[in-house]
């Protein structure tokens, strides 16, 4: 009895680190992705984790996660900043995360019908905007059963992209995406309607031409 207290006590301590682990990360990319650390930066361990109040090792944690996802250059004299990160690095995590949600609704294995695109009007894209409701697709398919490996990709492209499109820096770095959102839903609603139906192959095309209008639009000037 003893023994299976301790052991459920300990997963309890670990899924609360592995939480309080991510609450960070989302904390330190939020501020990436608002402008508040800028490229070559130096971040400080100890400084975060006074601001956040909590311990060194969810900040570390957290920085190793930024590293592999690229916004986080680890020096070998163990100093750590912000990486050189732009718009085309936006560019390609966008169009890698197409690439993934076009492999998702190819297969068989993700149910078309139960994204939320699927039953989402014309009235109520307009009202969201084209980009959110192409995140929204992608949250839906990583929260679905289709691929964990995949959606672990998928998911770490979402999270920079939903908080770079939100932020300020997005009109600072000359990405202006109001010209073409009226093309752009409409491309966004005949792809609900191959979702509702169940049509694979329409709303794979539907999905190419979304993001052919819009990756461009992310292209350095």
């Amino acid at each position: 009895m003893i023994r299976s207290t301790q052991h459920e006590y300990s997963q309890y301590g670990a899924h609360a680190q592995q939480l309080l682990g991510d609450t960070v990360f989302e904390r330190l990319l939020a501020d990436i992705m608002s402008g508040r650390f800028t490229p070559h930066e130096r971040l400080r361990v100890d400084e975060i984790a006074r601001e956040l109040a909590v311990s060194r090792t969810p900040v570390r944690e957290a920085i190793t996660r930024l590293a592999w996802s690229g916004f986080v250059d680890v020096a070998r004299n163990s100093h750590t900043q912000i990486a050189n990160w732009n718009t085309a690095d936006m560019r390609d995590r966008l169009r890698m995360g197409g690439e993934l949600t076009l492999l998702a609704l190819a297969d068989e294995r993700l149910d078309l019908r139960a994204l939320r695109l699927a039953s989402t009007s014309p009235e109520q894209l307009r009202m969201i905007g084209d980009t959110r409701a192409f995140l929204d697709l992608i949250e839906d398919i990583t929260r679905s059963t289709w691929s964990c490996a995949v959606n672990r990709i998928l998911e770490e492209l979402h999270r920079p992209l939903r908080l770079y499109l939100r932020s300020p820096l997005l009109a600072q770095h000359g990405v202006h995406l109001a010209a073409r959102s009226a093309e752009r839903i409409q491309i966004l609603d005949e792809l609900s309607t191959a979702l509702r139906a169940g049509n694979r192959a329409t709303a794979h095309g539907y999905l190419e031409d979304y993001l052919a209008d819009l990756v461009p639009a992310f292209d350095p000037s």
